[in-house]
């Protein structure tokens, strides 16, 4: 059971990310009938820590072994999402490697969730070009391009 709860318009979610770049370019996912950006990742389940979590989600979702580097920070972001909740989300952020091949093109992936089919649309972005695109949460673009070479903490606001 993903760490999801909802209380009224509210929703508090638990979420894991993954970073993975190759030739100077990061692997992105188009968030769903969206036109931002996010990366890799999905929801923490009740009883699992946030790396097993993002190796499990990196496989359901792109199809592939992810192998963590390291650890890179935390963002708490507060938004409205696609479905006007008051969203307060942490999302755990971790840099790896695939053991797998993975296409070097951007690809369409289709995965099944419990009965519920969920088409991925990833995309290979230029590191240089990131700020071209609408990747949320927009406060970890420095560190995806490594700009910063630390852990972070990172709190957004995008509602109050």
């Amino acid at each position: 059971m993903d760490i999801k709860i909802k209380k009224n318009s509210h929703l508090f979610k638990v979420r894991t990310s993954g970073i993975i770049v190759k030739d100077n370019k990061i692997l992105v996912e188009q968030y769903r009938d969206t036109s931002y950006f996010t990366l890799p990742g999905g929801y923490v389940e009740i009883g699992e820590d946030s790396s097993s979590a993002i190796i499990r989600e990196i496989k359901e979702e792109v199809g592939v072994n992810f192998k963590i580097d390291r650890y890179l920070g935390i963002v708490e972001n507060f938004f409205i999402n696609a479905n006007q909740e008051k969203t307060h989300g942490i999302d755990f952020y971790y840099l790896g490697t695939t053991e797998d091949e993975i296409p070097l093109e951007n690809f369409d992936l289709i995965e099944n969730d419990n009965g519920i089919i969920i088409n991925h649309h990833f995309k290979w972005i230029e590191l240089q070009k990131l700020t071209d695109y609408d990747i949320r949460p927009k406060c970890i673009i420095p560190y995806l391009r490594n700009e910063q070479n630390t852990s972070f903490h990172l709190v957004q606001r995008e509602t109050d």
